[in-house]
């Protein structure tokens, strides 16, 4: 019995099958059993009789349409009694027996019972099978032979995958070209495990087929679903059946996804305007164009702000970039290169949906299109040699505003763009746009920060006698933002200098800022001439002061100002004595290179970051050969991620140990040697070879407590200044002198001493043990004192005081005489 389900679980039709053999004379020769079950017979009680009797009403045979002459095949259909006498339907199938003469012996008669259509549904089965729009097909295990409908007979799915015979387990498909051996392994393995598996794969199966475009009419997918065909009689799997499905639309559908989702990810990497460009134009050739371009404008590539909304049609564009599918270098189908400038007629693609703020879908059936092409010989030679036939613009447009345009066109052997690839280009565009606005704005705001910075950093280091400097600055070049690294170099008093280097936490332009102010109150600090320590306490205290002026104001601007937080070395020098003498706040100690060659990294005791408060700075005292270098940086110079500061400072000394001509080419060697080609932070190196006043430039003598020593001093300053070819400043000289001795001894306290220095101006110092500084007032009319300064002030460039460990110096500064 065969029993048919439709798959809702409802029998719809079923048949009996029973065999009977009958002998030429119409005799029952065999029954089985499927024939007792039918007609309720056993074989004693039917083998032996005439098949005629089984007949309902004994009809002759004849009129049945039955013969058991002869040796031909027959079938026919009759009505036969059951046991119990009711009526039973059947079809007869004959089967003669032959001889070894080949004349027939008898018949094997197949009888099946059911309706009567069921030879009908069994050819409709068939007709079904091969009428079905569906591509199906049969493979026989073991055998070359298949069984295809009309819907897989020529189609791409069978030249793919079904070309071949089920191999045999455990062999390999000798034949199988790399297109379909996927295909034939999943088949061996249905037909080995007996299970039902599905098997995906697009036409393309090969690293072209990422590239083809999405729309590509060679780029096919199929989904085929695979089951194995079982002998209903043992269950022995005897083939495998197949059922193709064109998922093509849903291929295209998938691809376009993963390009968008690549988009998000390899579009805006940086925060360059012309990168970001980029990356469109080689994200969207080959999968979706043959040919990409990218043109802005200039004000977005400056990071000014453009007009909000469409821009008119003869704005003039820059092309940043583009990018083709030909193989070879460059991009020989660009009518434009890179970085050169053009104005798109209003009637041409581009033009149009800048105007109208749309994407524009054109081609050679577009009469504006041909317009375009002939209105420019070198873009007509390259449609012409290349074949451009289909062509997609789309604005670049974020936040409101236009930025640019992208076009995208196809050549021969692709097909045109639709509406779909219009729809994907637009997004694509979309996602670029905001990628190259975020770059426009940073550019806008890095270039503001570094504005600021530069307006703040010294644009050209004062003449000074005790060092030679050379400097270089360098801003981060990644998307950390301006940092607050900043140097300088100030001249104290007896030709003293200061060399200053420090570093702001944080970047931006609010760290910049934060570093004017430290630069300011530092060069302030300094005109004070305190020492190191003192001027890095004073200092710390200001820096608190500020962290606490921030946190007053709204909470919201605190939270993007952040703490606020430095580093600083301050290092005076005197060329006079050779001496000097450094404080640091946290930041790295200087490297010196003395004449001999030797390099090494200074010993501090370095102090607290400024703005810690409450911890003492501490002062390191280092007399240096005349000549020496010192090297001053921030930690952008010798900090990186592959090493730590100790390396750093040792890659330091090496550098400025190698033997170069002059400062200036041993910074560019120090940056050479420690920086990639991009800074990941700003950089601040300052180089200063130190000299020296040797004996004939200073004269100095010890003077006793006695007024009347001060016509004795004023006496050794004319012959010195004699001695210096200096004779028509001795009158100005005498009475500095005059006035800064008095003063001391009727003020000061002992030891007192007196010195001389001749440079690029005559300095007069006096010395003594006294802290007492004193201040310039204005003398009433009849004040008998209070004058001296006062002179002292009028008669030379300036004066000060400055205190020493031991007590103060008074000086004053003149100008030599011409010649």
């Amino acid at each position: 019995m065969a029993t048919y389900d439709h798959g809702d679980g409802h029998c719809r039709w079923s048949v009996d099958v029973a065999t009977v053999t009958v002998s030429l004379d119409g005799i029952v020769t065999g029954w089985s059993e499927g024939a007792r079950r039918l007609l309720g017979y056993r074989a004693p009680e039917v083998v032996g009789r005439a098949a005629a009797d089984l007949l309902l009403g004994r009809e002759a045979p004849e009129a049945a349409g039955l013969s058991f002459t002869g040796s031909q095949e027959w079938s026919g259909a009759a009505a036969l009694r059951h046991r119990d006498g009711r009526r039973v339907e059947v079809s007869l199938h004959a089967h003669p027996l032959l001889g070894g003469d080949g004349t027939a012996q008898g018949f094997v008669v197949t009888v099946t019972t059911g309706p009567a259509e069921s030879e009908h549904d069994r050819r409709m089965v068939e007709w079904a099978f091969a009428q079905a729009p569906i591509a199906l097909s049969v493979h026989p295990t073991g055998s070359a032979s298949r069984h295809i409908n009309a819907a897989a007979e020529g189609g791409e799915q069978v030249a793919e995958v079904g070309g071949e015979h089920v191999p045999e387990s455990g062999s390999e498909p000798h034949e199988a070209t790399p297109t379909n051996e996927g295909f034939l392994r999943c088949v061996r393995r249905v037909a080995e495990e007996a299970t039902p598996m599905r098997y995906e794969r697009p036409a393309l199966e090969s690293s072209s087929a990422a590239a083809a475009p999405l729309a590509s009419a060679r780029h096919r997918a199929w989904i085929i679903e695979l089951w194995p065909v079982r002998d209903p009689a043992t269950g022995e799997v005897v083939g495998v059946a197949t059922a193709a499905f064109d998922s093509s639309d849903q291929h295209t559908a998938r691809r376009r996804l993963a390009l968008m989702q690549e988009a998000g990810i390899s579009i805006g990497t940086t925060l360059n305007v012309t990168r970001t460009a980029q990356e469109l134009a080689d994200l969207a050739v080959p999968r979706l164009a043959d040919f990409a371009s990218v043109d802005l404008l200039d004000s977005v590539l400056r990071g000014e702000e453009p007009v909000p909304g469409p821009v008119d049609a003869a704005v003039v564009l820059r092309r940043v970039a583009h990018q083709s599918s030909t193989e070879g270098e460059g991009v020989p189908e660009a009518a434009i290169d890179l970085g050169g400038i053009d104005t798109y007629p209003p009637f041409s693609p581009p033009a149009r949906c800048l105007t109208s703020g749309q994407p524009v879908l054109s081609g050679v059936d577009d009469p504006d299109f041909a317009r375009w092409v002939a209105a420019d010989e070198a873009r007509t030679a390259r449609v012409e040699e290349y074949g451009f036939h289909s062509v997609m613009a789309t604005p670049l447009r974020a936040r409101g505003i236009t930025l640019g345009v992208a076009v995208f066109a196809r050549t021969d052997g692709s097909p045109p763009f639709e509406q779909d690839d219009l729809i994907l280009a637009e997004e694509l565009a979309g996602r670029a746009a905001v990628g190259v606005d975020n770059a426009r704005r940073y550019t806008r705001e890095r270039t503001n920060a570094l504005t600021l910075q530069r307006s703040l950093l010294p644009r050209a280091l004062p003449r000074q006698a005790a060092v030679e400097v050379a400097y270089r600055y360098l801003p981060a070049g990644t998307g950390v933002g301006v940092g607050g690294d900043w140097f300088d170099v100030v001249p104290l008093s007896g030709t003293r200098v200061a060399l200053v280097v420090g570093d702001v936490v944080g970047h931006g332009i609010h760290a910049s800022a934060t570093m004017g102010r430290l630069r300011t109150a530092v060069r302030t600090l300094a005109d004070v001439d305190l020492p190191p320590d003192e001027l890095l306490t004073h200092l710390d205290d200001l820096v608190i002061h500020l962290t606490a002026d921030d946190d007053s104001v709204d909470g919201r601007i605190r939270d993007d100002l952040g703490e606020i937080g430095a580093t600083c070395l301050y290092a005076v020098y005197d060329p006079v004595s050779r001496v000097c003498t450094m404080a640091s706040a946290g930041h790295l100690p200087p490297v010196v290179l003395l004449p001999d060659g030797t390099a090494s990294v200074v010993r501090l005791s370095p102090g607290p970051l400024l703005g810690v408060g409450g911890l003492p700075f501490e002062s390191t005292e280092l007399e240096l050969p005349e000549g020496s270098l010192l090297a001053f940086c921030t930690d952008g110079l010798i900090e990186a991620r592959d090493r730590d500061i100790g390396l750093g400072l040792e890659r330091l000394c090496e550098a400025l140990a190698s033997p170069v001509p002059s400062l200036e080419v041993t910074c560019d060697a120090i940056l050479k040697g420690l920086l990639p080609e991009t800074p990941p932070d700003d950089v601040a190196l300052l180089l200063a070879r130190t000299r020296a006043l040797h004996a004939d430039q200073v004269a100095a003598w010890s003077l006793s407590s006695d007024p009347a020593i001060v016509a004795d001093a004023r006496a050794q300053v004319s012959r010195q200044l004699a001695l210096w070819g200096l004779g028509d400043a001795a009158f100005v000289t005498e009475l500095v002198v005059s006035e800064l001795v008095t003063n001391a001894i009727r003020y000061g306290a002992v030891p007192i001493g007196l010195r001389l220095i001749r440079d690029r101006t005559l300095i007069c110092e006096v010395s003594d043990a006294s802290n007492t500084a004193p201040h310039l007032r204005r003398a009433r009319t009849y004040d008998e004192g209070g004058r001296g300064l006062h002179m002292v002030a009028q008669l030379t460039q300036g004066w000060g005081t400055r205190q020493t460990p031991v007590g103060k110096t008074i000086w004053a500064e003149q100008s030599l005489p011409a010649g």
